[in-house]
Formats: C-alpha cells, sequence, structure tokens
C-alpha cells in the first residue's frame, strides 16, 4: 500500500557543492551519503519533515542519471512514494496496465526499491520504496524548509492526469485547492498524497513558464514546492548565503534556479 511522498529525486552535477544549498543555506541535515556502485551514483538523502530529498551525482558514464544529466542537465528528476510492500505495489501496478522499468524490486538508497515508467504517468518519473530499519538521521527544527509542501507537474488535461494517478496510486483530488490563475496563466489542481500535495497544471495559453515548460518537454515534474514559517525571514536568510531569491507575493518566494541547481524551487508560507 502506498502512503505518502517519501522522497524528491534531484540529479546534480556534483553533490558536494548542492549540499552547499539544500544541507547550509536550507538548514536540512544529511541522512544517508553513500555511492551505489551498481547504479553507478552517489545518492544524498536529506529530511525536510516526514519526506526527504534526494540528491543524485552521476559517477560514472551510461547510466540513467548521467544520460538525464547529458540530455536535460540538473534539476527535478523522480518523485518516490513509500510503499510498506514494494513488490506487491509494483504487481499492483502491472495488473493496472502501468508500464514498469523494474518488475520486482531492488536495493536502492531508501530501501527496496522499484521504478515506475514516466510513460504511463503523465511524464513523471514514479519511484516505489519500502524503507529499511536502518535508522536515519531526522529533519532538523532549525531549518529554513520545514517539509514538501508539493510537487508541481505539468500536464495536457488535468482530468486524465488526476484519473490516471488515483487509479494508479490510490490518491484522491483535493476539492478545496485549485482552479484557474489567471495572473499566472494556468490552470492546477492539488491531488492529495499523504504528507504532501500533487499539483497537475496545465497552461492556459503560450506564454509564461509553465507554457514554456509544456513547449520544450511536454509533460513531466515541474517544480518543487517547499513549506517555511516565514516566507520573507527566508528568503533574506537564503540571500545572507548568496542564493538568489526573489522577493515573497502572498506568502510566496521562487529561488532562482541558478542557486537551487536547476530545480523550480518555490517556498511557500505555512503556520
Amino acid at each position: 500500500m502506498l502512503s505518502k511522498v517519501h522522497h524528491v529525486g534531484i540529479v546534480v552535477r556534483d553533490a558536494d557543492a548542492a549540499l552547499g544549498f539544500y544541507r547550509d543555506a536550507l538548514g536540512l541535515p544529511v541522512s544517508v551519503d553513500r555511492v551505489i556502485d551498481d547504479q553507478g551514483v552517489r545518492g544524498v538523502l536529506l529530511p525536510v519533515g516526514d519526506a526527504e530529498i534526494e540528491l543524485l551525482e552521476p559517477v560514472r558514464e551510461g547510466t540513467g542519471v548521467a544520460r538525464f544529466l547529458e540530455s536535460r542537465g540538473e534539476g527535478l528528476h523522480h518523485v518516490c512514494l513509500e510503499s510498506d510492500d514494494c513488490a506487491a505495489d509494483l504487481r499492483a501496478a502491472a495488473a493496472a496496465g502501468v508500464q514498469l522499468i523494474d518488475e520486482t524490486p531492488r536495493p536502492g538508497l531508501a530501501g527496496m526499491i522499484g521504478f515506475l515508467h514516466p510513460k504511463s504517468n503523465h511524464g513523471v518519473l514514479i519511484e516505489y520504496a519500502t524503507p529499511d530499519a536502518a535508522p536515519h538521521v531526522g529533519p532538523s527544527a532549525d531549518a529554513l524548509a520545514r517539509r514538501i509542501d508539493h510537487v508541481g507537474i505539468v500536464v495536457a488535461d488535468i482530468a486524465a492526469a488526476a484519473a490516471a494517478y488515483a487509479r494508479h496510486f490510490g490518491f484522491a483530488l483535493d476539492p478545496a485547492l485549485g482552479g484557474r490563475v489567471e495572473a499566472l496563466g494556468i490552470e492546477n489542481a492539488f491531488m492529495s498524497a499523504g504528507n504532501a500535495h500533487l499539483e497537475f497544471i496545465r497552461p492556459l495559453g503560450d506564454e509564461g513558464p509553465v507554457a514554456a515548460f509544456a513547449a520544450e518537454r511536454g509533460e513531466g515534474a515541474f517544480l518543487l514546492s517547499l513549506a517555511v514559517a516565514d516566507a520573507e525571514a527566508a528568503v533574506a536568510a537564503l540571500r545572507e548565503t548568496g542564493a538568489r531569491a526573489g522577493a515573497p507575493n502572498g506568502g510566496v518566494a521562487f529561488v532562482s534556479p541558478r542557486s537551487s541547481f536547476g530545480v523550480n524551487l518555490q517556498l511557500i508560507e505555512r503556520p
């Protein structure tokens, strides 16, 4: 059974450099940092609330992460959902007609893992993970980022995407959220994924960052939103570290992808 977002994966060229932002500027502690030889990656897990951010640095050529970096550059790579039985959930996904990358679980940084093909999930690479019992470092009470608020996904058809995610993962739309946002040139809908939301975003026209993403890449993971206690204070603290962040507007601020290693990173104020 799937219960929540376990982590969001980010591909970076240099994990040590990326830690300068995610660990040192945002204040997230490091829970795991090791090389997974058979995958050819160095993975770093940083707890944020009851989820994690995973930094992935390729350590050899020819791997999936290395190819992603070569073709798309740094940025959002996958969304991992926590499963109490990865093998059973992979079988259930296959029975529902989902195209799998892994038919059986394999060891990974987050425990026993398996990946679903992005073609089945509107351009998003989805991972299932059943965490191992090894003790991990918990989140820091002093971190600027308190939890993952939502992951934004650009889609061509919100109703079709929501139906697919409900069928594949058992999640439901949140009727209290979403609608047309004319100022941003989008419409959106939010689906509860346990500890965070998935935001489906459709551009209303040809202008703006969402429309540009859709034109260049089609559907896929577009944005990571982190909850902060005070958006103005968070922006000020980030700027003191040299990170580039825009002024908050209505409790929402954006960090330059140049500072967040290719990620469209949103900070949203949550009491």
